[in-house]
């Protein structure tokens, strides 16, 4: 789901055209391909909005469109436009791709689209043979799916590739990760910083992240990124204080039920308690103890879909307390 505002629309990894911090992992993934290691079965590991998906696209545009006019950039990570491979693929017509993710109306990743992979699985294909299904939310996956899932993970056809991805904050059953090549995905704070100023020049992004706000990257650049796109047509700062990000996040969570902004929200409640912290020792116990009591709640709305706005009137009357 995208985040707007005014101004900026960030786009889906389907629709990324630029991938930025993975030059030394895209360069593996070659060797290895180019060697015929590359394993059938791919697990990415990592936080969300580390670009997981945005390289699994581009690393299946780039196996996908060797033989074409408009191949892959490898040495500026870069899919062409005018690609045949990207438009299709946008277009969830690539006879040799097949995405398999939740529906956006869908807690689950439903049995019937595994359904759906399988009758892929068992077609012909026209490029080489090679077929890629990108799993994303792979966490998503439900017990009857996930039954269903396994006997293709665990007898892939020679060059059948599998691209999973898995947000690591949430667990996927064993079954599935056994059957899988890890990769962690991890980025330190510099690389974070360099990836985040590419990301605000290619939005055309008016938000300066200066030494004052290394705060903000133990989370990753696309977090901060949609936090920066939020904030900036709404004449409150993202750098002001903690407590006014809090205010404005919440009253938009009391309306707005995209789940991101209840991840968002968490972040902030992060923030603002470690602030507290560091300003006044002497009560951490008792900041901690509310942190994650919001923390714990926040999740609990997600889960059992809770009324928002009353919850979100405690929550405020939380943070105002322990703010004075």
């Amino acid at each position: 789901m995208s985040v707007t505002n005014n101004k900026i629309e960030i786009h889906k990894p389907i629709e990324q055209l630029s991938l930025f911090g993975y030059k030394n992992i895209f360069k593996s993934f070659i060797k290895i391909h180019e060697k015929q290691k590359l394993p059938n079965v791919i697990l990415l590991n990592g936080p969300k909005g580390s670009g997981k998906a945005t390289f699994a696209y581009h690393f299946s545009n780039y196996l996908l469109s060797k033989n074409e006019k408009d191949k892959y950039s490898i040495e500026n990570q870069s899919i062409n436009p005018n690609s045949k491979t990207f438009n299709l693929i946008r277009s969830n017509v690539h006879p040799n791709f097949f995405l398999l993710d939740n529906d956006s109306k869908e807690d689950h990743i439903k049995i019937d689209r595994v359904r759906d992979l399988l009758k892929f699985l068992n077609k012909s294909t026209y490029h080489k043979g090679i077929k890629i299904v990108l799993i994303d939310n792979v966490e998503l996956l439900n017990k009857n799916s996930s039954n269903a899932l396994l006997k293709a993970l665990e007898e892939p056809g020679k060059e059948t590739y599998f691209i999973l991805i898995n947000n690591n904050s949430y667990k996927i059953l064993q079954t599935i990760k056994s059957r899988c090549i890890e990769f962690k995905i991890f980025f330190t704070v510099d690389e974070k910083k360099n990836i985040l100023n590419k990301l605000l020049k290619t939005y055309k992004s008016q938000i300066n992240f200066d030494e004052q706000s290394d705060k903000f990257f133990f989370d990753t650049p696309g977090n901060i990124l949609k936090y920066s796109t939020i904030f900036e047509n709404s004449g409150v700062s993202l750098f002001n204080d903690d407590f006014t990000s809090i205010s404005y996040i919440f009253d938009i969570c009391k309306v707005n039920k995209n789940p991101e902004f209840l991840t968002f929200a968490s972040f902030f409640i992060e923030l603002f308690y470690n602030e507290l912290s560091l300003q006044n020792n002497k009560k951490i116990n008792t900041y901690h103890f509310n942190k994650l009591k919001i923390v714990n709640l926040i999740n609990d709305i997600k889960k059992y879909n809770l009324d928002r706005k009353n919850m979100f009137v405690i929550f405020d009357n939380m943070i105002k307390t322990d703010a004075r």
